[in-house]
């Protein structure tokens, strides 16, 4: 009987466990399938956010082209001849012709199944073109050149336009490639060194820098090659290993000024404002977005201090203002809608008070914009923009880095000079690209990229966008990061 009960409890223990493992069996199942629905819509988004940079890369390419046909000029039958003679031919970059600039440039793969490509050249000045000045010096506007792919699988007719600017050159390149490729670019120049970015017709972004020195070309080139290839190796690079927390919440202030009772009426102000706080709302995490229309002075600073009052130093503020500004003597200000036309202490908003009060706002991370004219160079402390973007994938050590340490940063879209209302539509040139920076960032983007891409959408302009760091502020090393919700 003993042993029958023996049987009894061994079988049901046995049933027990057959029953739990078909119960685990059906929950893992059903995790792995959860993680795979969750996988797969992951890839989908990834999937429909590169086409969407795609065509909006391509989209950007026809603009310049169509551009571009206002000041490439026809060449002669005996140029056209030698272009192509050179075209059959392929060139290593130490075998280059003695040229005026040469360049290295990486194309970016658009996905993961495509490798980088690499391209070099050379231009040389046409001398019939328009002289420019810049810095002392003199250069030819038009110059044209030969690129050549590293692979051998293609080969390039370069042409460039070259603008004076207030700190430099400026300029726009166009490569015609063989297998119906084709690329263009802007870029700015200061002192020998040229940077910018581009697109291919194929949606590719192209990096690229332009020198007087081939062997600054080569040593550029074996520069973009050594960086991608560390990127490949350092598998612990990935953003997925590293997260990017803030400690503190964030919080924006933005003021657009558009109706003005005694000075011109401005169109993009209030449509950049609203634009930006919708791409705020939506794709990025603020606790709250204060917005303040047609800003009067009393209502300017009653805004001020409600986000003083908010905040805490582990916070990260925004502020954006747009809208009109004027200088007297070695003063600047903001102009409030009901401000006089002419000088008055009394409702014009001078930057110095503004200085002072945004010393006192007790955040971690504070980022002042300003789209408006005669200002830039009244915060203390002027740095042109100079430094490239990093590559934006992989980043994240050194963005948690810069999150880390406290910041103050400065961007304005001029320093001592009038700055355009509206560049393509409703939106300022500088609010434009702002907006498509924030737009087209899936993951994380610093204020410092932002306002290199500002830079170059204001190239061959003679207004100057600046970023600096206030010393008087405290700044800590660190920048301004607009993170995107998941």
């Amino acid at each position: 009987m003993q042993y029958l009960k023996n049987i009894i409890i061994v079988i049901t223990i046995l049933l027990g466990l057959i029953t739990f493992a078909q119960s685990e069996t059906s929950w893992i199942k059903k995790k792995d399938k959860t993680e795979t629905v969750k996988k797969v819509e992951k890839e989908k988004t990834n999937s429909w956010i590169k086409k969407k940079e795609v065509k909006e890369n391509k989209k950007k390419l026809k603009e310049k082209i169509k551009e571009s046909k206002s000041w490439i000029t026809k060449k002669s039958k005996e140029k056209v001849k030698d272009i192509k003679t050179k075209l059959k031919k392929h060139k290593n970059i130490e075998d280059l012709p003695k040229a005026d600039f040469y360049f290295a440039a990486i194309i970016k793969p658009i996905d993961n199944n495509e490798e980088p490509e690499y391209v070099y050249g050379y231009v040389k000045s046409d001398k019939k073109s328009k002289l420019i000045e810049s810095n002392g010096q003199s250069f030819y506007s038009l110059s044209d050149g030969i690129a050549y792919f590293e692979s051998k699988k293609n080969r390039c007719e370069v042409d460039s336009l070259l603008t004076a600017r207030r700190s430099g050159l400026s300029g726009d390149v166009i490569l015609n490639c063989n297998k119906n490729l084709k690329m263009s670019g802007g870029f700015v120049q200061v002192g020998s060194i040229g940077r910018g970015f581009g697109e291919t017709s194929n949606g590719n972004i192209v990096e690229f820098e332009f020198f007087n020195s081939k062997n600054d070309a080569i040593a550029k080139l074996n520069s973009f090659k050594k960086s991608n290839s560390m990127i490949a190796q350092d598998n612990s690079y990935k953003d997925e290993n590293i997260e990017i927390k803030p400690n503190g919440k964030y919080y924006a202030l933005l003021i657009g000024n558009s109706n003005y009772v005694n000075w011109a009426s401005l169109t993009s102000p209030k449509n950049d404002v609203n634009e930006i706080k919708k791409i705020l709302q939506k794709n990025y995490e603020f606790e709250k977005i204060i917005t303040v229309l047609d800003a009067t002075r009393d209502k300017l600073f009653e805004a001020f201090i409600e986000l003083s009052k908010i905040t805490t130093d582990k916070d990260y503020v925004l502020i954006y203002y747009s809208g009109h500004g004027d200088i007297k003597g070695n003063q600047s200000y903001w102009i409030p809608v009901d401000g006089n036309k002419n000088w008055d202490p009394r409702d014009w908003i001078n930057i110095k008070d503004l200085n002072i009060f945004l010393e006192e706002i007790p955040a971690h991370h504070l980022a002042v914009m300003v789209d408006s004219c005669y200002v830039g160079s009244k915060f203390k402390g002027v740095n042109m923009i100079e430094d490239t973007p990093e590559n934006l994938e992989r980043k994240n050590r050194a963005f948690k880095k810069l999150l880390d340490r406290r910041a103050r940063v400065v961007l304005t879209s001029g320093s001592n000079e009038p700055v355009e209302d509206s560049g393509k539509g409703k939106h300022s040139i500088f609010a434009l690209s702002f907006i498509e920076s924030l737009k087209n960032n899936e993951t994380a983007i610093n204020l410092q990229t932002i306002g290199y891409r500002i830079h170059i959408a204001h190239a061959g302009m003679d207004q100057q966008p600046f970023l600096y760091n206030p010393p008087t502020w405290g700044h800590g090393g660190g920048d301004f990061i607009f993170i995107a919700k998941k």
